[in-house]
């Protein structure tokens, strides 16, 4: 007597599909075979997966053990079992060897004969049409990946995340998306662009040559822009980011879905993909920003503990690199110093082993300025002064409102600690130390947005219409710049265009101070370029210290200005003029 009872195998590939369909079809199917009671088993899952892996599969054959008389199998297609030819194999004989019939339908076959065997034409039909189905979804695959690679080298179809600078649109006609150009951020990320390689300049302070990453997502919080550009991280990868020049290639590496579910699976899958996209700069200024970058390690304004008052303008006598900072502390207080940066080379210069006192130095630099308080007051006064601050309020809204989004995420955080400290699940730990960690990190960047707020508030304390008033305010708050070494830097890099060291020895030091013209704002370091341009807007102080007494040095100042042949000075004007020296000013020494 012929057994009626069938198993309906029916299997799809994603979470969306639906079993209805199969499930009908293979009912009829069944009926027509003479079947009348059915089990169906569903799943969802790779038709790639080992045996064991697959669940539908083994469930299957648990529920036949425990209900012999389902002893038949209905599918569709050979693909509904696996796509794999050994899997098919390992199901083939596991059916073989425990008398299971298999039916499928689209292609009318059955796997055993009237015998219970496998006779040869149904093992060639078996194995062929195996074959079919392991490559026929490898060429979809290959065709889809195929498409999807010409399509993006068209600028098509970019899928993942935007990238800032870019918004996406979907073309009606082809019914397929590309990316266009956000004008207020490609103009952003032109600007940043522009500021690592040219210069960061805001209005009354000093360019920034080669301003930091830090210092540049600061400015852009100052001045309102993205929240994007606020990360330090973002912006270093906005630098790095080869696809504003119109194209680029990606060597993406993802996680492989069938690792651990496939023998030999990959754990990772590696794709190479060459995506085009709107140019927003030329690859010219990329290429000098990477190669910037790379350089950079040296040659870029670090953002340390310390402010050295004449980095990048005191240069060094023997071979014109900048002087730098050379900070120690002894048992008998700071001994801080500036020495040649070119010690770290291969070959260094011969004033290597040479230093000079940072506080001597700076004090008398200072002191030069101090002297002519009016011109300063006039330098702060050539910028409007009604415009500098409306720009400093602007900043200064935009530093509050970023404080306040940052007091938020940290009360935020504090509240998820407050709500789970009294557990202690693994699960729970490890939340209580990432956020730990997200507080952490929130707390710095407020820190660093108070820091900019309180340069800000300073600044506005000497900025007034009139320019009585700047020289009024600046006499006022002499004690308060003197003890902020960041206003110190400013105001001498208003007035300090270069500072050669012309003599140094046990009794004087000599230092050459260039100073800033009211258009010209170029270094002048080379004594060559001084005798074959027109000086006549330079100005140059010669600042003589005379150091024979140790604990109570003098200093004294010379002016030179219009058609200035440095060389000449240097060599005959200065030492003979040292000696006749009859009014020496008393060092007053800053206490920072």
């Amino acid at each position: 007597m012929k057994n009626h009872h069938a198993i309906l195998l029916v299997r799809v590939s994603t979470e969306i599909q639906d079993y209805q369909a199969q499930i009908y079809d293979l009912e009829q199917y069944g009926k027509s075979l003479g079947y009348t009671h059915f089990k169906v088993i569903e799943t969802k899952e790779t038709a790639f997966a080992d045996l064991s892996q697959k669940v539908g599969t083994n469930q299957m054959f648990q529920f036949q053990e425990q209900n012999p008389e389902y002893n038949t199998i209905l599918i569709t297609e050979l693909s509904r079992l696996a796509r794999r030819q050994s899997i098919l194999h390992q199901i083939k004989e596991h059916c073989e060897n425990n008398q299971i019939q298999i039916y499928i339908k689209d292609l009318n076959f059955k796997l055993l004969d009237d015998d219970g065997k496998i006779n040869q034409q149904s093992e060639m039909i078996f194995t062929l049409y195996g074959m079919f189905s392991e490559s026929e979804v490898k060429q979809k695959l290959e065709r889809f990946q195929r498409k999807r690679k010409e399509l993006m080298a068209q600028g098509l179809s970019i899928g993942g995340k935007i990238l800032f600078g870019y918004d996406r649109f979907l073309i009606p006609e082809i019914n397929k998306n590309t990316l266009i150009l956000n004008d207020e951020q490609a103009t952003i990320v032109r600007q940043i662009f522009n500021w690592y390689l040219n210069g960061l300049t805001s209005t009354n302070n000093p360019t920034i040559v080669n301003p930091s990453i830090k210092s540049i997502s600061i400015e852009c919080v100052k001045r309102g822009c993205h929240k994007y550009t606020h990360s330090k991280r973002n912006v270093n990868k906005l630098l790095k980011e080869q696809a504003y020049t119109g194209e680029k290639v990606t060597n993406n590496k993802r996680k492989n879905p069938k690792f651990g579910i496939v023998s030999n699976a990959p754990e990772y899958l590696v794709s190479s993909t060459k995506i085009k996209y709107v140019p927003i700069i030329d690859v010219d200024t990329f290429e000098k920003v990477q190669a910037k970058l790379k350089s950079n390690i040296i040659n870029s304004d670090k953002e340390t503990k310390h402010i050295t008052l004449l980095s990048k303008i005191l240069n060094c006598p023997a071979c014109g690199r900048k002087l730098g900072g050379n900070y120690r502390i002894r048992k008998d207080g700071a001994k801080n110093s500036y020495r040649c940066t070119s010690r770290t080379d291969t070959q260094s210069c011969s004033s290597v082993g040479k230093s000079l006192s940072m506080n001597l130095i700076d004090s008398a630099v200072w002191q030069l300025i101090k002297l002519d308080l009016p011109a300063l007051s006039k330098k702060i006064n050539e910028i409007n002064p009604d415009e500098y601050l409306l720009e400093m309020d602007n900043h200064l809204s935009n530093l509050i409102q970023r404080e306040k989004e940052i007091q938020n995420n940290i009360d935020e955080n504090v509240a998820i600690l407050k709500s789970v400290g009294k557990l202690s699940s693994a699960g729970v730990l490890t939340l209580i130390e990432t956020t730990g960690k997200k507080i952490e990190k929130l707390e710095n960047d407020y820190n660093k947005i108070q820091q900019e707020k309180s340069k800000i508030e300073s600044n506005k304390l000497l900025i007034f219409d009139k320019q009585g008033d700047v020289e009024s305010i600046i006499n006022d708050n002499l004690s308060t710049i003197e003890s902020d070494k960041e206003l110190l830097k400013k105001y001498i890099n208003i007035f300090i265009d270069d500072i050669n060291i012309i003599q140094h020895n046990v009794q004087y030091t000599v230092l050459e101070l260039i100073i800033k013209d009211g258009t010209t704002y170029g270094l002048l370091t080379n004594p060559e370029i001084y005798s074959q341009r027109n000086c006549k807007n330079i100005e140059v102080n010669y600042l003589i210290i005379d150091k024979k007494i140790t604990q109570q040095p003098k200093i004294s100042f010379m002016k030179v200005s219009g058609n200035v042949d440095i060389n000449f000075h240097r060599e005959t004007v200065i030492p003979n003029h040292i000696p006749n020296i009859k009014k020496w000013n008393v060092l007053n020494k800053l206490n920072l």
